[in-house]
């Protein structure tokens, strides 16, 4: 009897310490990255960027670290004067991680105008864990 008792508490441990580095290592971890299409490099966030004639068309990833999680991204930018203090780009739902077989998402394209403007992407994530919540920024600036 009390070796089956040792067996089982030996088993519980074991399964605990395997259980909570599983739940660690894919605790959902999301980063945001914009690539300029027009100069063909990423962008640093802060950066700020001169837009030609034709305006800088760029792009918004969000990618995970493996782990399964659904969220949203928002980009916004100043809005006009004498209109709303920021204005809604563009909104895209997201769902990454293995259970959707993929690691990141990708929206449309943009374009930036020549003028000063500010330019915000916020993403957050729900992760498929109890208090798993992840969420990051970027922003970029043109001239």
């Amino acid at each position: 009897m009390k070796r089956l008792m040792l067996v089982t508490v030996v088993c519980l441990v074991v399964g605990l310490l395997v259980g909570s580095t599983i739940i660690a290592a894919t605790r959902s971890k999301i980063a945001i990255s914009v690539m300029d299409l027009t100069a063909g490099r990423p962008l640093k966030d802060r950066e700020t960027i001169t837009p030609g004639v034709d305006g800088d068309r760029f792009q918004v990833t969000v990618n995970g670290n493996g782990g399964d999680c659904a969220g949203q991204y928002v980009v916004s930018a100043l809005g006009a004067p004498g209109g709303l203090p920021s204005v809604l780009v563009q909104f895209v739902p997201f769902i990454i991680g293995p259970g959707v077989g993929n690691n990141s998402v990708t929206g449309p394209e943009l374009t930036a105008n020549p003028g000063v403007n500010a330019w915000k992407i916020s993403a957050s994530c729900n992760g498929a864990g109890p208090k798993e919540f992840d969420f990051d920024s970027f922003e970029f600036f043109t001239q």
